[in-house]
């Protein structure tokens, strides 16, 4: 699939705008239920054209077919609109879904994360929340229409993390507006997630059997070496910011 190339002007977000610099392919790999065990999927990428479309998401979950899948989530977010139709599409599949947070879930990817019947998330890893946002050019009627549009948008969010976290939708509101970001305690606290992961594996009590499960070696071996590749390009990131 063609990526959408101007990195650098699709998040005004510091952090973020690293995590696309850093140049990860995409991402969106599956293995088939197996031995009695869910299907899994790994969401490590960006959402839209220029990583994982509604339309590459929803030919994945027909790939699996029907009945429980664990989804893996590492991702910047990105369209709102393809997030949505993802959404959707977990919300309609004919199984449990089993969400887990490996590192982050963040902005179309949070909201994501809350079609799961159960939203797990490691210990060391993080959900965002904040308000659409984009560009827009034209007269003031077109900025002023535009302005609404993404009022209407903001509100659908507020909607699917007030349903989640039974907070009202001006608390969250509030809490979108401030772009927040939160730990793996907090968001479960916030009622964001229903659970972090229990990494103990010294023979530790789990939460539960699904919030525990690692995704497979077969699956991981490909994200690893991008993870690698990755953190060597956000270092000389970081070293070029540094240079300013």
């Amino acid at each position: 699939m063609k990526r959408y190339d101007a990195q650098a002007g699709r998040f005004s977000n510091r952090a973020l705008l690293a995590f696309t610099q850093a140049g990860l392919p995409q991402t969106l790999s599956s293995r088939p239920r197996a031995d009695g065990k869910p299907a899994e999927i790994l969401l490590y990428d960006e959402i839209g054209f220029w990583g994982v479309t509604a339309k590459d998401f929803a030919g994945q979950l027909a790939q699996v077919g029907p009945g429980p899948i664990n989804l893996r989530i590492n991702s910047p977010g990105g369209d709102v609109f393809d997030g949505l139709a993802i959404y959707s599409s977990l919300k309609q599949h004919d199984g449990a879904v089993n969400v887990i947070i490996d590192g982050l879930a963040a902005s179309a990817a949070s909201y994501i994360a809350l079609a799961g019947d159960t939203v797990s998330i490691a210990p060391n890893a993080f959900m965002m929340i904040h308000n659409a946002w984009g560009l827009v050019i034209g007269n003031k009627a077109d900025m002023t229409a535009t302005a609404g549009v993404m009022s209407k948008i903001d509100g659908q969010m507020a909607a699917l993390y007030s349903g989640k976290t039974g907070q009202s939708v001006d608390a969250i509101s509030a809490q979108m507006d401030a772009e927040t970001w939160f730990t793996a305690q907090e968001a479960l606290d916030a009622g964001l997630a229903d659970v972090i992961v229990d990494d103990d594996r010294s023979g530790g009590s789990a939460p539960s059997a699904k919030a525990t499960q690692s995704p497979p070696e077969d699956l991981l071996a490909q994200a690893g070496e991008i993870a690698l590749a990755s953190r060597r390009r956000m270092a000389r990131l970081a070293e070029a910011e540094n240079t300013l």
